[in-house]
Parts: structure tokens; sequence; C-alpha cells
């Protein structure tokens, strides 16, 4: 029997080195993941939700928070959220530094539609389409024709 080619090989077989490194790579994401929970508990769904589990090392237990205000407002939580891992089984917590990064509130969030994208696909309000039409009347004979095309786009129109 002929050998697929398209048979796809494990990663171990590719690359042999890569391999230890990215499955470390994967359990130390899925632990660091872990560590959310306790976080939510400490701090209630609404604070959990801006922030996020950035990395643990070394007793050291590293949070993002979404922006400056509340990093600060989470300094001032920071016994509350050491006695709640300490709960969790994390005994050898002993320090949080809380860092602001804007990017954490991004990968905490589910992707969603984006509504300015949304309104454009609506096309134009009444009022934008005649005031297109209003500056088309003094404007150039090819400008004047684009412009009135842009003002055909109004989404309230009955077509």
């Amino acid at each position: 029997m002929a050998k697929n080619r398209f048979n796809p090989k494990p990663l171990s077989e590719l690359a042999p080195k890569w391999s230890d490194k990215l499955s470390n790579y994967v359990e130390k994401a899925q632990n660091i993941n872990s560590l959310q929970g306790p976080l939510e508990q400490a701090l209630g769904p609404i604070l959990s939700k801006k922030c996020r589990v950035a990395n643990y090392s070394d007793g050291t237990l590293f949070i993002e928070a979404a922006s400056a205000t509340l990093a600060t407002r989470l300094g001032y939580l920071k016994m509350e959220i050491l006695s709640a891992f300490r709960q969790s089984g994390l005994h050898d917590c002993g320090q949080i530094k809380i860092t602001s990064n804007p990017e954490a509130q991004q990968r905490l969030q589910q992707p969603t539609q984006n509504t300015v994208s949304a309104k454009r696909r609506d096309g134009l309000s009444q009022a934008t389409a005649s005031q297109l039409s209003q500056l088309a009347e003094n404007a150039p004979p090819g400008l004047k024709e684009k412009l009135l095309k842009l003002a055909s786009h109004n989404r309230d129109k009955k077509s």
C-alpha cells in the first residue's frame, strides 16, 4: 500500500525541539487561565471583566487592568485578592503586581459585531442625504455628480 503524503504528521516528528516548548507553553497558558476564576471570586463579575491574570511566577501574581484608574482601584484591593487566591489553593502567592494595559480588555471581550459597520451598511440618514444634495448645488460638475450619487444612498428612502 502506498504511503499517503497528505496525512498530517505529529508535531513531535516535524519539530522535536519545538514540541516540548509548545506543550510547556500551552500548559502554562492553561494554568494562567485557570487563575482567572479566583480573581473573579475576589473582585466580582463587573471588575473581573476589566482585568486579567497575566502571569504567575515565583509567588508573584501579575494582573493587567484595562485602565490606570482600575489598576489604582485594584491596588486598594490587593489584600482581598491575595486572600482569595490563598483560599483557592495558591498558598505560596505572596505578592501581587498590578499593571495598566488597555489591551487586556480586548483580550477578555468576545468578538462582537461592530456597530459602526452595521450603520454603514444601512445607508445614510435623511439629514445627511439632504445636506449632501445642498452641497452638490454649488459644486463643480464632476463633484456634483458624485455628491448626488452618494446622497442617493439614503437608508430612509423607500424603494
